[in-house]
């Protein structure tokens, strides 16, 4: 079953509503629309997941039911709504989950084509296709082609049911006759508070320039801890209250393909796996108030680093497709509960409590 873009206005209300409490196997739910735009909603017991394929497949909502957490990020200024090809990202971002691909900040590449903010995904709409409804479990793959890059981009999600894991399927093919150089990012923006706080398996850690200053661009640290000019050590498995300003960091080589964001007070989280061979590093985005008044981070598995192609690719540190050939990558995305602190997750999703304190 294929989902067109020119569906019926059914539903126009402030938000999606949510079953919250009922019993229920996975199911799949196309009719609905949110600020004009297409949602799919893929649900079970456990997660309602909304998906806007006219945004590169956002993924909107990320709701652990038993909660009622929202486990994603939505931007008090902005709603989502539909984006012109090659948009200024930053103008446009309303939150949620996005995907990075094939550049962060705009580059020039062949011909002098540019690719355009934040790459070619995002702001396009994706063609839909239900692989299956239910109910033990539902799967939704939406495509999209590059413009600048002859690429085609796939993303399947799956949900069995009663499982608080989201499975992601990416595709990622060079469709051309000429190797292309990327970078690829999977970017959700994490609700959070001065009580969530970030497990990640990394020992390094590489200002980037971005931000209030307080760092040294380029200098490296050893996580979690990050000197700043003035000598203030910041951990940055904590998170400050609003006011904080604003930083940008790559965690390069991580020891596992995992990260953890836990709200130590609620005792609620989601957790990302991911094959480390793809997504070697971490990105860390953190707006802490300073930055628009907008108060999220963003942990971001990446394929390479840093955001500038070029510079990526000078460094050798950026992805590459030979013509013909296609990259794939199965993610897991995992609401956990009853856990202040994360050890590790298990590439099935596992999730392995720290024994350690809570900081707060």
């Amino acid at each position: 079953m294929t989902h067109g873009a020119a569906q019926p206005n059914l539903i126009a209300r402030p938000e999606l509503p949510l079953r919250i409490g009922l019993r229920m196997a996975a199911s799949v739910d196309i009719n609905w629309q949110y600020c004009g735009l297409d949602v799919v909603r893929l649900e079970n017991e456990v997660l309602c997941v909304d998906v806007l394929p006219q945004l590169g497949a956002k993924i909107w909502n990320f709701v652990h039911k038993p909660s009622g957490r929202n486990l994603l990020w939505h931007n008090p200024n902005l709603l989502p709504s539909r984006q012109a090809y090659g948009a200024r990202f930053d103008d446009n971002w309303c939150g949620g989950w996005d995907e990075i691909i094939p550049n962060d900040v705009p580059a020039t590449v062949g011909f002098g084509d540019l690719l355009p903010d934040h790459g070619e995904v995002w702001s396009q709409a994706t063609a839909v296709e239900v692989l299956s409804g239910g109910p033990e479990a539902c799967a939704v793959r939406f495509t999209v082609r590059g413009r600048v890059y002859p690429t085609v981009f796939q993303k399947t999600l799956r949900l069995g049911s009663c499982s608080g894991v989201l499975h992601v399927d990416y595709r990622y093919e060079n469709r051309g006759d000429r190797p292309i150089d990327f970078l690829w990012t999977i970017h959700p923006a994490m609700s959070i508070s001065p009580k969530t706080r970030l497990d990640v398996p990394a020992a390094r850690v590489i200002c980037d320039p971005w931000g209030d200053g307080r760092c040294e661009a380029w200098s490296e640290h050893r996580w979690p801890h990050v000197r700043t000019r003035e000598g203030q050590l910041l951990d940055l498995s904590l998170v400050p209250p609003a006011g904080a300003g604003g930083d940008f960091f790559y965690l390069p080589d991580i020891a596992e393909g995992w990260y953890a964001v836990t709200d130590q007070e609620a005792k609620v989280g989601f957790g990302l796996v991911f094959p480390k061979e793809v997504f070697p590093h971490l990105w860390l985005f953190r707006a802490l108030g300073g930055w628009r008044g907008l108060y999220t981070l963003i942990l971001e598995a990446a394929a390479g680093y840093p955001n500038d192609l070029a510079l990526a690719k000078e460094r050798g540190q950026c992805a590459r497709l030979a013509p013909g050939e296609a990259l794939e990558a199965h993610v897991l995305a995992v609401a956990y509960v009853g856990v202040v602190a994360v050890e590790r997750i298990a590439p099935d999703g596992t999730i392995v409590p720290a024994t350690r304190a809570c900081a707060w």
